[in-house]
Order: C-alpha cells, then sequence, then structure tokens
C-alpha cells in the first residue's frame, strides 16, 4: 500500500478478536519500531512485544485504572469506544492479545525529544502492523502503570534494564467487526507559507 494511503485509512482499534497476532508479524512489527526517528541518533528506545493475552489483560486492568475516566461527555469514539466513552470496559488494552511496551531511560524520561522519539517509535509500529493486516491502538498511562509494585516485577522478571521504564503501548490485534470509516479532517489545521 502507498503510504499516504496508508496513514490515512490506518484507525485505532478498541475492539479485537481472540486471535493470536503470529511471531512473524510481531518481529516486523517491532522492526519497524527500532527504525523509527531518534534525537542524535542515540537509538535510546527499547520494545518490549508481549505475547500473552492473559497477562496483557492482567496489565491493561491497572492501566485503566490510572486514568481519570470522567471527561464529562467527552466522546473519543462511537465505534471503537475507549475507556474514556464506555465505563463497562476493564482494560485499557480492549482485548488485544499482542502489546508493544515502549521504553526509554528513566533519567531523561520529561524531555520532549524522548517523549518525541517514543511515540515516533509506537507510530512505525502501528503503520507497519496495519501494513501486515494487523490492527492496533497506542496507548499511553505506562509510567503510571508501572508505578504499580506488583507491574514494576514484572519488569526486573523481564530483565529490561534498570535504568529504563516503559512509557507507551502499542495495543496489537486482529479486529472485531468492521474497519471503521476515514473520517473528514477538519478544516484550517494547515498553513502553507512560501517565500516571495
Amino acid at each position: 500500500m502507498e503510504l499516504l494511503e496508508l496513514i490515512k485509512t490506518r484507525r485505532s482499534i478498541r475492539k479485537y478478536l481472540d486471535k493470536r497476532v503470529e511471531k512473524d508479524k510481531l518481529e516486523k512489527i517491532v522492526e519497524a519500531g527500532i527504525y523509527a526517528p531518534n534525537p542524535g541518533g542515540r537509538q535510546g528506545t527499547k520494545i518490549i512485544m508481549l505475547d500473552n493475552p492473559k497477562l496483557i489483560e492482567e496489565i491493561g486492568i491497572v492501566n485503566a485504572n490510572c486514568e481519570n475516566r470522567n471527561w464529562c461527555g467527552r466522546v473519543v469514539s462511537n465505534e471503537q469506544p475507549s475507556i474514556i466513552d464506555d465505563l463497562s470496559i476493564k482494560s485499557g488494552f480492549y482485548g488485544c492479545t499482542a502489546l508493544g511496551i515502549v521504553c526509554v531511560p528513566k533519567e531523561r524520561r520529561t524531555l520532549v525529544n524522548v517523549i518525541g522519539s517514543a511515540f515516533v517509535c509506537a507510530e512505525n509500529m502501528v503503520l507497519e502492523s496495519y501494513d501486515l493486516g494487523v490492527s492496533s491502538c497506542i496507548v499511553g498511562r505506562a509510567e503510571a502503570t508501572f508505578e504499580n509494585p506488583q507491574m514494576n516485577e514484572l519488569l526486573s522478571k523481564w530483565g529490561l534494564d534498570d535504568e529504563y521504564m516503559p512509557l507507551v503501548f502499542v495495543c496489537l490485534g486482529y479486529i472485531n467487526g468492521e474497519y471503521p470509516k476515514i473520517k473528514a479532517r477538519n478544516e484550517g489545521r494547515t498553513m502553507y507559507i512560501a517565500e516571495e
């Protein structure tokens, strides 16, 4: 698929089938993440790919409980409801069967370029997943999720370097239902200025 078409048609998916994502596809998604642009060529992000639906659900419940779910009537999506739209959704990962966890150096976590590099990494992952026929959704609250002592123990168990911490999640799986249509873009969001 042409890149611009892929960018335009990819949607955040929050309804997943109980079907595992093939390992070769997960490996390609991780590969896309590590090739994301990064400040100063540091290659400072690390990616954990979790392929364990039961554990993903447990972490997802902690993740959802880190969010203030009272956004006073704001609607994220009617087609693909978020934890803000539907309080009956218990997991912030919506039943995905694989989960990418993008990690950054703890001491640099508040720097704009480090935050940006984590989200660019996640964006590369969701674009590659869409091209492979895998649905995805970028989810925040990773730092808050792993402040929970039980969740933090997982990082040690998995062998993540103590100098790193999770910053953003990438939910992965196969869509349950129809793929959402492209939404119209709001007017007035772009400006083009040329020199005389």
